[in-house]
């Protein structure tokens, strides 16, 4: 008789090995089954093995669709400072004509008599008069207010501000605008940002601006006054809403911040890195980083609506800031052009299928939440008792300066303090494992471990078929 004849058959090896791994499994409900002799015990293990079973699956289904919902928890909190960074300002007229220039151009066109919108007309030739861009070139400069004109008198934290600290900002709505603690003075080297250790209005910083418009073009435009806009250093001060403050009024901006940081894609809406201009391989994307300090969807959404007219028309449109080496256009020689363009960007899918997909949306971003009062300044009696006095703040009611054309904006910090609010997934990997390894262990018993088990069993079948395969070769 050979020996391999009382060797146990193929079959009844796997299951031996099979059947030891499943009784010394860490696992509760396979073993007692297996281990049980009588009937009933048998069944009690089987009816509540598969109970277990189903109940593990349907939550272990709702954890993993949880986790792919990827929803959010916004947790907010309240960080404490005691030196923080000031906002950049910047300060423009409320109307772009203001200059002895602009006096002498208007008294020029006055003999055309336009029937349509005179502004409008005084743009269209004050574009062509400049031949250069009309809201970048520096011959627009000639228009509006000079630095020394419009800013009267600067002080911050009680000294007076260094003027070659504001940098010229050429807004496409009002023209000559200064930016004070951009990072930049006028000549373009860089400076420390300021920085504050107190909110209150004395160390804040206090303006004077002198809004005077000649009598001779006050028709040109309805508005008098001056335009505030505080904003972030990074941003661009178009996509800034400003404070517009009118003459003969103190207005105090008291200014609380709010920091906020989204959970990028698929979270959110909103896309991730968009502070590295090399992030993203798109032509407005890299334009706006190019020209700007810092991103902006809303800069990019207004850069692609103008390259669209500039593209078409061979111009731009001063509705919107332009990066592009382009003249501006003109309602007259290109009406018929623009008002196309605009029927395509308002009546077509031209923004959702251009625009946004070249534009990524930030993340992370910072706003100033603004408390506004105002007051009346420069009364006659005031203005009375400095001349009586010679005070020192008499120079701003000289013969040169009506005090009706001068507005006083104090902008200082509330409080220190800044509101946080920050975004993180409800359900991470690391919270979707230890829901798995929790509802495993609660009904079925097991843990990362036991299913090593299900390797150990595969290992010795895979054993058994190649010491077969040795013994029958």
């Amino acid at each position: 008789m050979k020996i391999d004849s009382f060797k146990p058959k193929l079959s009844t090896r796997i299951k031996n090995a099979a059947t030891e791994v499943i009784l010394s499994s860490t696992s509760h409900g396979l073993p007692n089954i297996f281990r049980s002799n009588e009937l009933s015990i048998k069944i009690m293990w089987t009816f509540f093995t598969l109970i277990s079973a189903g109940l593990c699956s349907a939550l272990i289904y709702e954890s993993f669709a949880n986790y792919f919902n990827y929803e959010v928890t916004t947790k907010t909190r309240v960080k404490h400072e005691f030196k923080s960074i000031f906002p950049t300002v910047t300060i423009c007229n409320l109307n772009y004509f203001t200059s002895d220039y602009s006096v002498n151009f208007i008294k020029s066109m006055e003999k055309f008599k336009p029937v349509y919108n005179p502004l409008e007309s005084l743009f269209e030739n004050a574009a062509k008069s400049t031949k250069d861009k009309f809201n970048q070139g520096n011959n627009s400069k000639i228009f509006g207010d000079s630095k020394e004109k419009l800013i009267v008198s600067c002080i911050y934290q009680k000294a007076k501000c260094n003027m070659s600290y504001f940098t010229f900002y050429n807004h496409p709505h009002y023209g000559n605008c200064y930016t004070l603690n951009s990072g930049y003075d006028e000549y373009g080297n860089e400076i420390p940002l300021w920085t504050t250790l107190a909110p209150k209005r004395i160390l804040g910083l206090k303006l004077i601006l002198n809004t005077s418009v000649p009598d001779e073009i006050r028709f040109v435009s309805p508005n008098y006054g001056a335009m505030i806009i505080i904003h972030n250093v990074t941003d661009d001060p178009f996509q800034i809403e400003g404070i517009t403050v009118g003459p003969r009024t103190e207005t105090n901006i008291a200014l609380n911040r709010n920091i906020y940081s989204s959970m990028p894609k698929p979270y959110s809406e909103c896309d991730a890195n968009t502070n590295d201009p090399l992030a993203y391989d798109s032509e407005l994307y890299k334009l706006v980083h190019n020209n700007t300090k810092g991103y902006s969807q809303v800069l990019c959404m207004g850069i692609c609506a103008q390259r669209l007219y500039v593209k078409q028309c061979g111009c731009y449109i001063a509705n919107f800031p332009s990066f592009f080496n382009v003249r501006a256009c003109l309602p007259l020689e290109d009406g018929i052009c623009i008002n196309q363009i605009l029927r395509t960007i308002s009546s077509t899918n031209y923004v959702s299928d251009e625009c946004y997909k070249q534009c990524p949306l930030e993340c992370d971003g910072m706003n100033f939440e603004k408390t506004i009062s105002t007051n009346q300044y420069s009364s006659e009696h005031w203005i009375k008792h400095l001349e009586i006095y010679n005070q020192s703040d008499a120079k701003y009611f000289n013969k040169s300066i009506n005090s009706e054309d001068l507005t006083a904006v104090n902008i200082y910090y509330q409080t220190l303090s800044y509101t946080n609010i920050e975004e993180a997934p409800t359900t991470g990997l690391v919270d979707l494992l230890s829901n798995i390894g929790g509802i495993a262990g609660l009904f079925l018993g097991v843990s990362f471990l036991s299913f090593i088990e299900i390797f150990e069993l595969l290992m010795q079948i895979v054993l058994i078929l190649k010491n077969n395969d040795k013994v029958s070769g």
